[in-house]
């Protein structure tokens, strides 16, 4: 351990006792007490201002902020939320959420946004942080990312997926009820020709949706068709869609009254190719998707959806969290999938309606 090192922890011990936006001990003063270099204590202070528990100010002394809050005995856990750097919907929803409830569930929350092009942040902030929730595209997790989440020897949950058979903690929507869900509503309005569009890159999550709405149609004696968009990573869905769809309606009708889309963004795709060939929805095209923004209302007609609970989702990864931090040795993983909602909308109407 070299000098800054020891200065820093002796430093930090004396910080964290005292009161957020009082005067700390200028550079002079801190050489004289601990009998150190200005380097030393340049290099230590450095890595307390990094941590965010002093600042600068315009005088000699540096002042102590509010971060020591979260050393006291009593403080809440703080949870790092850490998501792709990425324009999204759903993005936006996970962390509306996480700090909605954050009071509620006794937690503070930091946000990191890590680049959307690796499975895992590659660093950590230089905060006091308890806990790790992991947001990860589905493509770019690998074993290398869970390797570099158990090296930061934090208790974390990989957020949104379902990750069978991997030792991680999960929390994820049930993908295979979901597929079931969207199968039954169908067959219950009388449908027995659907088909499912795989209208998102491949995988596990949307081979799950798809092996429930399939085998729900097979144990209730319907046909299924699986149409392949041939959607990838980068792709625009719903222009894919779309062009799939249109040469499909185009040739006449397609063979199914059931349609399930597997997000809502690539429903656009749907709706657009049956407007331009003339076929309606719902009264020659039940349209099922499995999304829940503010947009579905504003499709026409309003899309039938089947939403996550995000709300649930979040309080199970923080009742893992905290389970994990009181525990004195390591727990078993859990796995934890939370059923989709049906909202149905105008979107979807009964077979005999269809004319």
């Amino acid at each position: 351990m070299t000098k800054s090192d020891r200065l820093y922890g002796e430093l930090k011990n004396r910080i964290i006792g005292c009161e957020p936006g009082s005067a700390f001990y200028s550079f002079r003063t801190i050489m004289n007490d601990y009998s150190v270099s200005q380097a030393t204590v340049t290099a230590a202070t450095r890595r307390l201002i990094d941590e965010g528990l002093l600042k600068p100010n315009t005088g000699k002394e540096m002042e102590i902020t509010d971060e020591v809050l979260k050393y006291r005995q009593d403080a809440p856990p703080v949870v790092c939320l850490a998501m792709p750097h990425w324009q999204s919907d759903w993005y936006t929803f996970i962390e509306h959420h996480f700090f909605d409830l954050a009071s509620e569930l006794g937690y503070q929350l930091e946000v990191l946004r890590y680049d959307w092009r690796v499975g895992a942040p590659e660093s950590l902030p230089q905060t006091k942080i308890d806990a790790l929730v992991l947001v990860a595209d589905s493509q770019k997790l690998t074993a290398e990312n869970i390797r570099r989440m158990n090296q930061y020897r934090l208790p974390y949950v990989i957020f949104a997926r379902d990750l069978a058979g991997i030792a991680v903690n999960c929390v994820g929507l049930d993908n295979e009820y979901a597929g079931a869900k969207a199968a039954h509503h169908l067959i219950e309005l009388g449908h027995r020709s659907l088909a499912v569009a795989v209208s998102q890159p491949k995988s596990e999550s949307i081979f799950s949706r798809i092996k429930g709405f399939r085998q729900f149609c097979e144990l209730h004696g319907v046909g299924c068709e699986v149409i392949d968009c041939d959607i990838r990573s980068g792709d625009f869905s719903p222009e894919k869609v779309y062009r799939v769809l249109r040469e499909r309606f185009a040739a006449g009708r397609p063979g199914f009254t059931g349609l399930f889309t597997l997000c809502e963004d690539s429903a656009s795709g749907v709706y657009r190719a049956s407007f331009e060939t003339g076929l309606r929805i719902p009264q020659e095209l039940s349209v099922v998707a499995i999304g829940q923004s503010w947009r579905l209302d504003y499709f026409t007609p309003a899309l039938t959806a089947l939403g996550t609970d995000i709300s649930e989702m979040v309080r199970q990864t923080i009742r893992i969290l905290k389970s994990n931090l009181a525990a004195a040795s390591q727990l078993d993983y859990e796995r934890k999938l939370v059923k989709p909602q049906l909202t149905v909308r105008n979107s979807t109407a009964a077979f005999a309606a269809i004319k």
